[in-house]
């Protein structure tokens, strides 16, 4: 059993173009952080990684419990 649907991984590829327009509101628009374009990166990056992490750790979930 795999464990993972369409539905996860389309939602992970939608919560990338979501984290991009995010950092972009709050650094750039907001000007939190200071308003650079590497902290505008850094926290795109923070907030995909997050994701990446949460998937990874539901295999390994299913993996223990299967």
């Amino acid at each position: 059993m795999n464990g993972f649907t369409l539905v996860d991984y389309s939602a992970f590829g939608l919560w990338i173009l979501i984290s991009l327009l995010l950092s972009y509101l709050i650094v750039r628009k907001l000007n939190f952080f200071g308003g650079e374009k590497k902290t505008q990166k850094a926290l795109t990056i923070g907030l995909v990684a997050g994701h990446l992490l949460y998937l990874i750790w539901k295999k390994i979930w299913l993996f223990i419990v299967n």
